[in-house]
């Protein structure tokens, strides 16, 4: 599903923002959140994915998303996807694909999901331009993801190279500025047609897809949160006993908890074990979009989700946790961009200093 996860076996991506970008491997554990927004339908939704594993023959991930429907059970559509995209084709595939749904094979041979190949970067770089085949669901039958049931057609044309330009991602809850090559390209298949642009990482080791853009809708990665190795109470003991959890995950409009969560989960458990003086409070956030009372709901759901799972499965004292929302009120970034927005919705926990 998401872009940045198909780069299995490129090596790594340098950033820059204040300072020095943290350095991002393509490992099992990798999380990387994609914010979609659908224009064919006027919704926005997130799909989530980790990479399971890595090797010399290429990468497999999981990829979980949700998209907001009124005619579904609960209000979302839920989709689950795995898929294994090969080495080979991350070196010289011509033909990109936006997302995996959840009705693809696991393998799709001679395609790349959004990234292009080796081969293909080099040759924008070269020449300035390149052709491709991109294969999407048109905005004629619900573009993005929102086309769960459509078929996938293929458009082709030429991309051309329109410069360097800077994407912001947050790196385990830091916004970082990444540099992205940005191409552009009218691209058809009989009388449909559409703006294709990609923002790639420039790197030639690592050109991951930071943001596509296709027929009016985009999807951009917004979040990377990378396997953490550091113990949390080392952060919540210092001067602030307050610190965001960037791991956590849920599904959109949902208290709903990801299993790509299970990491993170597992870390707080293990503070809290490590500290059982401690009476740490968890704090739901949540971005602008819907209602005040909406939001503020919505927060204090998730902060208790998050509670009664670290009680009923990983055998904290309820007594050591309090919960908290705050809605929309708390912002730490903007509400007008995509990646503002996922910097809102977040999880914090914090304790008494």
């Amino acid at each position: 599903m998401s872009r940045i996860l198909f780069a299995a076996c490129l090596l790594a991506l340098a950033g820059f923002a204040q300072a020095q970008a943290p350095q991002i491997r393509i490992e099992p554990g990798l999380v990387a959140v994609d914010a979609i927004r659908d224009a064919a339908q006027g919704i926005d939704y997130e799909s989530v994915s980790t990479v399971i594993a890595v090797s010399d023959t290429g990468i497999r991930t999981s990829s979980q998303w949700s998209v907001p429907d009124t005619k579904a059970p609960g209000g979302v559509q839920v989709r689950k996807a795995d898929s294994f995209t090969r080495a080979e084709d991350l070196q010289k595939a011509r033909r990109i694909i936006f997302f995996h749904f959840s009705s693809d094979p696991e393998t799709m041979p001679g395609a790349t999901q959004s990234m292009p190949s080796a081969e293909l970067f080099d040759e924008i770089k070269r020449t300035g331009e390149a052709q491709i085949a991109l294969g999407a669901v048109s905005a004629r039958e619900g573009n993005m993801l929102g086309g769960l049931l459509a078929g996938r057609k293929y458009f082709r044309g030429t991309l051309r190279r329109i410069g360097v330009e800077s994407v912001r991602v947050l790196v385990d809850g830091v916004p970082i500025m990444l540099p992205a090559l940005h191409v552009k390209g009218m691209l058809a298949v009989g009388d449909d047609h559409g703006d294709a642009e990609f923002w790639w990482l420039d790197d030639a080791q690592a050109p991951i897809a930071l943001k596509v853009s296709f027929q009016g809708s985009v999807a951009q990665t917004v979040r990377i949160d990378r396997p953490r190795k550091e113990a949390l109470q080392d952060t919540l003991a210092g001067k602030h006993c307050r610190t965001e959890v960037p791991g956590i995950y849920f599904l959109t409009n949902s208290a709903q908890l990801l299993s790509a969560s299970q990491p993170e989960i597992e870390r707080i458990a293990a503070m809290l074990k490590a500290r059982p003086e401690w009476i740490v409070t968890i704090e739901g956030h949540t971005d602008n979009t819907g209602s005040d009372a909406g939001n503020l709901d919505l927060s204090r759901r998730r902060a208790e989700a998050l509670k009664n799972e670290l009680v009923n499965r990983q055998g904290i004292a309820a007594s050591q946790l309090r919960t908290a929302g705050y809605g929309s009120k708390r912002p730490v970034d903007t509400n007008g961009t995509l990646d503002g927005r996922a910097h809102n919705r977040r999880v914090e926990v914090s304790r008494p200093c």
